[in-house]
């Protein structure tokens, strides 16, 4: 079983590697600046520079047993956290927190970047600071999450040209950060940071979404300070994770067939600020990211019920890991049957 991890640089320490549970190494690893979060399309690997005042985009593609660099571009935008890229990689999206910008790109086919198609601080009239950390594109629509602003933007999108369709105003003060989307029960499932809150939004109208219910992340027992972070959501709809930093917990939810989260669990972390999880091998693991404790650490998952295992099944030292990403959709892919080699970029 193969999975990515990625965080910020530390000196003489790979800050992105393709992880071998199997051989209990890494069987690709490189050195970029702050490479806080990556995405994937095909054979084309997208990572990300977290700096104060820019962000640094960088591509690389899987050829003869190694992750080559392909191009790279300074964004505008302070503390670039978040990209993803459209289902037929026609553009990029960036969010930036310190800035508060969004932008998009245009993508090539051979990975490389044209030009800038959107870059805009995203405002909603009250002088607020500005701070976006999210966006998801759904067809003809990408969603963009502001955690200062409490809101959820929507823009109509063709081929990453954006322009305003809605805006969903949560609740004051909650922080919203990331979602998933649950296209076939037209869900969103949003975890906020400063509250420590599971949202639930009908997104079945975008240009109309509501705010269905709030559901508290933290024990009641809780007196200290903790910060929502991500979420998972199993393959089956049944379960849903989410991570609390401070009070460094994976809380587990299980959602009915409507969707509704009822909660379920509650595990340690084993570590320090869980900044990312991710579920591995076809739902195994769930896997998370502990940031300040330099480790990333792999709980198992019972398949019938969801709940997860009181003592980690593995742990694995990395150096302030910020992100994790099974592999598995490459496994089936040609140009996966072939060893890997190292780069140093």
């Amino acid at each position: 079983m193969k999975f990515w991890i990625s965080g910020y640089s530390q000196e003489n320490c790979p800050s992105v590697c393709l992880f071998d549970l199997d051989q209990y190494d890494s069987v690709w690893k490189t050195c970029l600046s702050n490479p806080s979060y990556l995405c994937f399309h095909g054979p084309f690997l997208f990572a990300l520079g977290e700096f104060k005042e820019y962000g640094t985009l960088t591509s690389f593609r899987f050829q003869e047993g190694a992750w080559i660099p392909v191009d790279s571009l300074r964004t505008e935008g302070g503390a670039l956290c978040h990209i993803t890229t459209d289902p037929s990689m026609n553009f990029l999206a960036g969010s930036c927190w310190g800035s508060g910008h969004l932008f998009t790109v245009r993508l090539h086919p051979d990975g490389t970047f044209g030009p800038v198609l959107f870059s805009e601080v995203l405002d909603d009239g009250t002088g607020r600071k500005s701070r976006m950390h999210f966006s998801k594109i759904l067809g003809q629509y990408l969603y963009a999450v502001n955690i200062e602003l409490d809101a959820i933007f929507c823009f109509h999108q063709e081929n990453g040209a954006l322009r305003p369709a809605s805006i969903l105003q949560l609740p004051a003060g909650c922080g919203p950060r990331h979602f998933y989307a649950d296209e076939q029960r037209q869900r969103f499932y949003c975890v906020t940071e400063y509250s420590s809150e599971l949202l639930v939004i009908d997104s079945s109208s975008p240009e109309n979404l509501r705010l269905l219910g709030r559901y508290p992340m933290l024990d009641p027992g809780f007196s200290g300070k903790s910060t929502g972070s991500t979420l998972a959501v199993s393959r089956d709809g049944q379960d849903l994770y989410c991570a609390n930093r401070g009070e460094d917990t994976v809380v587990h939810f299980r959602l009915s067939p409507e969707g509704t989260p009822s909660l379920a669990g509650r595990y340690s972390c084993h570590g320090n600020c869980p900044r990312h999880i991710a579920l591995l091998d076809d739902d195994r693991f769930v896997g998370i990211a502990n940031q300040t404790s330099d480790e990333v650490i792999l709980l198992e998952r019972n398949r019938s019920d969801g709940a997860l295992g009181e003592v980690p099944a593995f742990r694995i030292p990395f150096a302030s890991p910020s992100f994790l990403e099974d592999a598995a959709f490459l496994e089936n892919c040609l140009f996966w049957k072939t060893s890997f080699k190292e780069h140093v970029f």
